[in-house]
């Protein structure tokens, strides 16, 4: 008879057969030593799959470990991606890289039960695998978007949370290399750059692949001596969707962002007086623990009560629901305990919370015999222009030109309402960074995200009024 299984269990069938079949009791035994022995393997295989199942679920990734990536998960959940599995960015598809996340993963378990975790969990992730085999399984770059529109709510902190409304049309673009253009170009076309430091805000280098196969170089003056073409080839980087979508999932806004939010869907009554400033003062600068901030922002209560007590009588349920708002956006901002904060992590989109696009914007000029220009633009109307304003322009004036969609003005316009003030046009445009990053001459003070810009920056968002 051949025996249809192999190893163990052909070894148990045939001591079955060999047996006296008189003995009963004999048989039997093995019998159910036989049939156990299945079902604990088919047990195994069971539990070994709902196991490996579960590790793959966010809340495992998420809570399992929950005073180590507290910050991350919260994140998550308040993310465009919030209904994405952990693993369909983190791992993707394949065994290779199953094998790769299980031995990190082994390594993470072990700096945890240790106490030897980094506080904060570093970014970027150093193995996390490329864009084009995770992220590009739903998204499609090279797909032409075109121009996009994007309303901006900002509210002040004065006594009637006054709202400015700023309206951008970003030129989101896309298309297939040569042909691609507009922001999505730097996907559709092949870019390489070096990254200095370990969160990739320092560029010292661009390489941008021509039609032709020659490469088009781009260097920063004030890093040449950190470049060598040893380092280039050892430690450049293909530019790809996570370079400026850096934190498409773990995003952590500021309580200035979250406030916004909530005054703009109708959380937070706009009614209420200064809410914004007081939420601002609750809320920034962090705290040192929830309690902490819950604390600073129950005295609310006592805010209203004293300074406007016909309010606090009126508007009591809304005064009620704007602190319940304002202890839930201290949920998302106050992680002490892992050191995070909103502005723990740079986030390249844009060029707000940090220099993002002007990382090579405006910063690296042509190394390249035969470059087109001899710095990358920075002009505002490479990425975005604002809409026509509704409002007639006051009497003698002439309205703002607005470039058409599809189209890049050869000039930047003025800036239109909401955005950069104009540079008066008998002002001088050489040293910007001396006089505003000093207050020489009473110049205004520049925020603390335009520190390490330049006067090609500068001159490009701030363009001159007319004479």
């Amino acid at each position: 008879m051949k025996i249809p299984f192999p190893g163990f269990f052909a070894g148990i069938w045939r001591e079955y057969f060999r047996l006296d079949f008189k003995d009963s009791r004999q048989r039997r035994r093995l019998l159910f030593f036989l049939v156990a022995g299945v079902i604990e393997i088919v047990l195994l295989a069971i539990g070994g799959y709902r196991l490996a199942q579960f590790m793959d679920t966010p809340e495992f990734c998420g809570e399992l470990c929950h005073s180590v990536m507290k910050p991350e998960y919260v994140a998550y959940q308040n993310s465009p991606h919030a209904r994405v599995e952990c693993v369909d960015c983190h791992i993707g598809e394949g065994a290779s890289w199953l094998v790769k996340s299980k031995i990190s993963g082994l390594r993470q378990v072990a700096a945890v039960t240790l106490n030897t975790y980094q506080r904060p969990i570093p970014s970027p992730v150093e193995e996390l695998r490329p864009a084009r085999e995770t992220c590009e399984e739903c998204h499609w770059p090279q797909r032409f978007a075109g121009d996009l529109v994007r309303v901006r709510r900002h509210f002040l902190q004065d006594a009637a949370n006054t709202e400015q409304v700023n309206t951008l049309v970003l030129r989101v673009g896309g298309g297939e290399f040569p042909i691609a253009r507009d922001i999505h170009w730097h996907i559709g076309a092949k870019v390489w750059y070096l990254p200095l430091d370990e969160k990739r805000q320092e560029i010292a280098w661009v390489g941008v692949e021509a039609q032709d196969g020659q490469l088009v170089e781009y260097l920063d003056p004030q890093k040449a001596t950190d470049v060598s073409p040893e380092r280039i080839k050892a430690d450049k980087r293909l530019m790809d969707c996570v370079d400026c979508h850096n934190r498409a999932t773990h995003i952590f806004y500021s309580p200035d962002a979250l406030i916004d939010k909530a005054l703009a869907l109708g959380q937070i009554d706009p009614a209420l007086p200064f809410i914004k400033r007081e939420g601002m003062k609750a809320l920034n600068p962090i705290s040192s623990s929830l309690e902490e901030a819950n604390s600073k922002i129950d005295s609310i209560h006592e805010f209203y009560a004293t300074s406007y007590p016909q309010i606090y009588e009126e508007k009591g349920v809304a005064i009620v629901r704007a602190i319940e708002q304002l202890k839930g956006i201290a949920k998302l901002t106050t992680f002490p305990e892992m050191k995070v904060d909103w502005e723990t992590h740079p986030n390249n989109i844009g060029h707000l919370q940090s220099p993002g696009c002007f990382r090579c914007h405006g910063k690296l000029e042509t190394a390249t015999e035969g470059g087109k220009d001899q710095v990358i633009r920075a002009d505002c109307t490479l990425c975005h222009y604002p809409l026509p304003s509704a409002v007639a322009p006051p009497e003698g004036q002439t309205p703002t030109p607005t470039p058409a969609p599809g189209t890049t003005p050869e000039a930047t316009p003025t800036p239109g309402p909401g955005g950069p003030p104009a540079i008066p046009a008998a002002h001088p445009t050489s040293g910007c960074p001396t006089c505003h990053s000093s207050g020489l001459a009473g110049a205004p003070q520049w925020p603390e995200s335009h520190v390490a810009f330049t006067e090609q920056i500068c001159t490009g968002c701030h363009s001159r009024t007319q004479p």
